[in-house]
Order: C-alpha cells, then structure tokens, then sequence
C-alpha cells in the first residue's frame, strides 16, 4: 500500500514536471517567433535565456544573456543587471544575476568584473514571504592588459574581501554554478527556520 502511494507520488510529480517543461518549451517556440521579427529586441533574447535555464540548457541560457547585452549596449539601455535563474536548495533559494553594470559592459584595461552575481536566501513561510537575504557572492574575473588574467568567488563586506578560490577565466556557466552550489551549502549547513 505504502509502496503503490510514493509510486503514485513519483508518477504526478513526473507527469507536472513533464507538463511545465512543455509549457516552457512551447513558451520558448513562441518567444523564438517574436525573435525572428524584432531580432534587436534584447528583452526577448533576456527571456530566452531564463526559458534556457529553467530547460536546463545552462551555457546556452548564459550565452544568450551575453547577446542581450550587447543589444542593451547597442540600444543605449542602461539596464544593470538581469535574473537568469533561481537555484531551489530546499530551505535556501539562490537567485542569480547577470550583471550588465558598466565595467562588464566595457572591461578595464586593468580592475574586476563582476559578470555574475548570487544573492542566497533562507527562504520565507509561504511562497509570498521573500525570505531573509543572508549573503551575496560574486562571480569576478580580474583583468590585467585588458585581457582575464584571473577568476575567483568572492564576497564584499564593508572594505573587506574575501576570495572563496580560484576558477579559470575560461569556466563555463555550470562549473562556475556548481561551484557556487557547493560553496553555499558549505556556508549554511543548517539554515535556521524562521
């Protein structure tokens, strides 16, 4: 009995997985029509890349987050930063932002980027309850000659910085996310339940 109830369980949830994937992607057909007719659009390909991301197809989600920009850039909109993603991690959530501030838009010769960056949450009561902010991480990549010279997690906090280790300038989106992942749950073991 036990056993045919977590089946049935299994089975739903996979059929409303199914549904919203479809949903999504049918979303993503429709939004690809609009694309072709206004090409310099750069709010559509911005919801291209979070459809991408919610079907899991993470670098090209990223890569078309970089379009976005330069078409933000092209039409003079200031927009700084967009949501690609929300990572769930049980009593956390992680919302991540593409950045489009004006040192990612045009690197320096010589400082940091900060290309993404990882607001985690505790999550609130109820899905109306946005929870409590508990820290920001930043993807940075430091630039030397104008060219990536090296890439790091890291943390602001008042004058102070903190480097949670090195990455390639070269990492992709997932290694990058993983990383991420991996560093949050080893900040927040046990979140504490408001």
């Amino acid at each position: 009995m036990k056993f045919a109830r977590i089946a049935t369980v299994a089975f739903l949830l996979t059929a409303i997985f199914g549904l919203a994937e479809n949903s999504i992607t049918e979303q993503l057909k429709e939004l690809e029509v609009q694309i072709e007719k206004t090409p310099d659009n750069p709010m559509l390909l911005y919801r291209k890349a979070q459809y991408l991301m919610k079907l899991e197809k993470r670098e090209e989600g990223y890569q078309t987050a970089k379009d976005a920009m330069v078409l933000f850039i092209k039409k003079n909109d200031d927009l700084s930063w967009m949501i690609l993603e929300k990572i769930d991690l049980g009593d956390l959530r992680i919302d991540v932002h593409f950045n489009m501030g004006p040192r990612e838009r045009k690197p320096p010769e010589i400082g940091i980027i900060r290309p993404l960056y990882f607001r985690i949450w505790k999550k609130g009561k109820d899905e109306q309850d946005i929870g409590e902010l508990l820290e920001i991480i930043d993807f940075e990549i430091a630039f030397f000659n104008g060219k990536p010279s090296t890439a790091a997690l890291g943390q602001m906090s008042g004058q102070s910085h903190f480097n949670f280790g090195i990455l390639d300038t070269t990492s992709t989106y997932t290694q990058i996310r993983e990383r991420l992942i991996a560093l949050v749950k080893g900040h927040h073991k046990n979140p504490k339940k408001s």
